[in-house]
């Protein structure tokens, strides 16, 4: 069975410079790892993949500070590092996606398809619940891009049974009714 390791893997490898923004695709840096700048189309066509709010996942956004020592500010601290340096600093987002947990939706496990750019693991604990701006729940152009490409390097059968898989099991916690305390 396909899982999410597999589906990481193709994320990854369907990862091109042109579904960067032009921001980040300026930025690229020889060297940088490919999932640099990815992290929200990468997180997108995860969640769609998945199974998105039906399987019980979530999109989760961190807004961070990056100072000119290289440092990653974050909440309180991400302001006053701004404030302080006034001129030197970068504001970054990172994107990934929650699983669920007991039922809840977006309470369990980090599924993170771009961590690799990082050299240290991110604080997942600065993140926030959030949506992606596709308000008809469907993927992004760019997002449907990395889903087509997945589908054709693993099988579109191969994701409608992953999809399929963590939907059934989050919809089975939603039927099952709580122990008793």
């Amino acid at each position: 069975m396909t899982g999410f390791a597999d589906i990481k893997r193709a994320i990854i490898a369907a990862l091109t410079p042109e579904l960067l923004s032009a921001q980040y695709r300026a930025g690229l840096q020889p060297g940088d790892p490919v999932e640099t700048g990815h992290c929200a189309v990468a997180s997108e066509a995860f969640y769609h993949i998945a199974g998105g709010k039906a399987a019980g996942f979530m999109p989760v956004v961190c807004g961070y500070t990056v100072t000119a020592d290289g440092k990653m500010h974050f909440g309180a601290a991400r302001v006053k590092a701004e404030r302080e340096t006034k001129v030197d600093f970068v504001r970054e987002t990172h994107w990934w996606i929650r699983g669920p947990k007991d039922g809840k939706r977006g309470a369990g496990a980090v599924f993170d398809v771009t961590a690799a750019q990082y050299d240290a693991p991110f604080p997942y604990e600065n993140g926030h619940n959030t949506g992606f701006m596709q308000p008809q729940q469907k993927p992004s152009k760019r997002a449907q891009v990395v889903i087509d490409r997945v589908a054709k390097s693993l099988g579109a059968e191969t994701l409608a049974a992953y999809r399929r898989m963590n939907i059934a099991a989050f919809q089975k916690k939603l039927k099952t009714p709580a122990p008793r305390r």
